[in-house]
């Protein structure tokens, strides 16, 4: 019945007219599916902008954000009219900086265009490229810390903000002051105005000896720069291991008579700062560039910070005067980042983990290996695909990358430990095991539990009174066999359950009636489908009018890019129309 139903609801759409690809480069979408495509990454972007600059807790690597985000400028470039002057595209870095107390940069303070490849060192070189003299840069270590924007009024330190959003950042001066190398009176002479863009780093051999304190415990060095310099109040130990990496004097040529980057950074230890000249290099050609990454590639486990890349900018200061700003990155320097930090380890053991969706994840679990500054000791193997593709068995030498500086992951199987045939077919026979639970049934109770305490929990419905406990009784008692079961409940059947009672029954039944109708996408964040959190449900809910609008929208037209693709590919399961079916008898789809 629902197979047919959609069939016939999908033949009657029209099909919307392709818009012509302003060039070859242009995908052929229809403007109305270009708007939700590039409503939904403006969204994407935003949140993992918040998960990076804010909280320090990036879950996508710097390669999948750069796919998001050059699929956004693509969109904006071809479809001019959907181009909008607050997109991601447009501006950076944090947002929250104008909701505290903060500081006006100068001029705007932009972040790099880069690439883990040499693109945007290309794109650099070509953009620049003349006939006549050879245009020379400077190759400096990209540092991976906070950036901060320092100010000196008659040579003294008078403040110090992040960069924020680009415009204003937050007011940091009271910490950077503490900040060991960082002069608060500048040597020698000097302007009546400096101002001097840093990177604040976490020093790594200081870090590993304040490790073993519990107030200095952060996942990596950019989160314990950060996080100590947003403290209102950091610990000693802390912001003791921080220090200064200068890289550029935003008033370089005020009348200072240097004309070249170069020259700035040598006023700037003259004037006392700590700027690494000794790891600067000037270069002409991208032969010579490559073979700077190479080396700072090479030796990058021997500086005192956590490096990421390397920087290309432009020397020439009247040079980088006629190539202006730019709007969110800077047209006079790129990025090269380095790949993922690896390092080799053996698995201990395979466990599987049940999450909010209930859904099993094999995880495995190494001897404890230290990468880029990161202690890791758990791997996820994302899902029983990936562990039957890299055939992954206990006594197994793994070859493990740190993806976005914190999140691990298992790229090969190096060598293979004694056991691994046994394991091996001890593991397959484990993925066989079906995912999705949606009801109670042998060898699902753990993944349907930990999905029903899911749509039951604040993040869900909100039903109080029904933890994980109370739901395995309901279980085991037979009452409560699917995710619709939940709304059948009868206060005398669970009266007679062992813990509840009659006024306990009462409550939670009266509970669930208040539950009522919930909005549709609400149900369908509810269920933990992978993918659909909260700003997808929200973005989702705003686009489609029902759930049955979404259920009829075709992929091939990007309806809701991803977010809809999953939500139409879990109702289409047998578990899920079934699922949906029992919601629509309750009349709650």
């Amino acid at each position: 019945m629902f197979n047919i139903l959609y069939i016939f609801l999908v033949l009657l759409l029209p099909v919307s007219p392709c818009r012509a690809a302003a060039s070859d480069g242009c995908p052929h979408l229809a403007l109305s599916s270009a708007e939700k495509r590039v409503t939904n990454l403006r969204e994407e972007i935003s949140y993992h902008n918040d998960l990076y600059y804010n909280k320090q807790h990036p879950t996508i690597s710097d390669a999948q954000y750069d796919t998001l985000f050059d699929e956004l400028v693509q969109l904006e470039q071809c479809f001019p009219s959907l181009s909008v002057a607050d997109s991601p595209s447009s501006t950076v870095g944090s947002e929250s900086a104008s909701q505290v107390l903060s500081l006006r940069h100068d001029r705007p303070m932009l972040s790099l265009s880069s690439s883990t490849g040499p693109e945007a060192v290309e794109a650099l070189l070509n953009r620049v490229r003349t006939d006549e003299t050879p245009t020379r840069f400077l190759v400096q270590p990209k540092v991976d810390g906070l950036p901060v924007e320092l100010i000196y009024l008659s040579g003294r330190l008078v403040s110090a903000s992040t960069r924020g959003d680009g415009l204003h950042g937050e007011d940091v001066t009271q910490r950077v002051k503490k900040i060991t190398g960082v002069p608060l009176t500048l040597s020698g002479t000097f302007p009546a105005r400096v101002t001097v863009r840093g990177e604040i780093y976490a020093d790594l051999g200081l870090m590993a000896a304040a490790a073993s304190s519990s107030a200095v415990h952060y996942a990596t060095p950019r989160h314990l720069a950060a996080g100590t310099l947003k403290s209102q109040a950091p610990p000693p130990l802390a912001l003791a291991t921080l220090r200064l990496f200068p890289f550029e004097l935003v008033n370089a040529d005020g009348g200072l008579g240097v004309t070249t980057d170069l020259a700035a950074l040598g006023k700037l230890v003259e004037w006392g700062f700590p700027a690494r000249v000794d790891m600067t290099r000037q270069v002409e050609t991208l032969e010579q560039i490559h073979a700077a990454y190479e080396k700072n590639l090479t030796n990058r486990g021997e500086f005192p910070f956590a490096a990421d890349g390397i920087v290309v900018k432009v020397n020439d200061l009247a040079l980088r005067r006629r190539l202006g700003e730019g709007t969110r990155a800077p047209y006079l320097a790129a990025a090269w980042k380095f790949p993922p930090a690896t390092a080799s380890t053996i698995v201990l053991g395979i466990r599987w983990q049940v999450g909010r969706t209930g859904r099993r994840t094999p995880v495995a679990e190494v001897e404890p290996v230290n990468i880029g500054g990161v202690w890791v000791r758990h791997v996820s193997l994302q899902n029983a695909e990936t562990a039957a593709r890299l055939g992954i068995a206990v006594g197994d030498r793994v070859k493990i990358a740190l993806v976005a500086d914190i999140i691990p992951q298992v790229l090969e199987v190096k060598r293979k430990g004694p056991n691994a045939a046994h394991d091996r077919a001890s593991a397959q026979q484990m993925l066989a095991v079906t995912d999705a639970c949606l009801r109670d049934a042998p060898g699902c109770r753990s993944q349907f539990l930990a999905r029903a305490a899911y749509f039951v929990s604040r993040s869900g419905l909100n039903i109080p009174g029904l933890g994980r406990g109370r739901l395995q009784k309901l279980v085991e008692a037979g009452l409560v066999r699917d995710l619709p079961s939940l709304f059948r409940l009868k206060p005398q059947e669970l009266a007679a359950v062992s813990g509840f009672g009659g006024r306990s029954a009462r409550r939670l039944t009266g509970a669930i009636r208040k539950v009522g109708h919930p909005q549709p996408f609400r149900m369908v964040l509810a269920l933990g489908i992978p993918g659909i959190g909260p700003v997808s449900a929200e973005h989702l809910a705003r686009q489609f009018s029902s759930l049955d609008a979404l259920l009829n929208a075709r992929d091939e037209d990007g309806s809701g890019g991803e977010s809809a693709k999953s939500v139409r590919d879990f109702f289409g399961t047998p578990g899920g129309r079934e699922l949906f079916i029992g919601f629509r008898e309750l009349g709650l789809f």
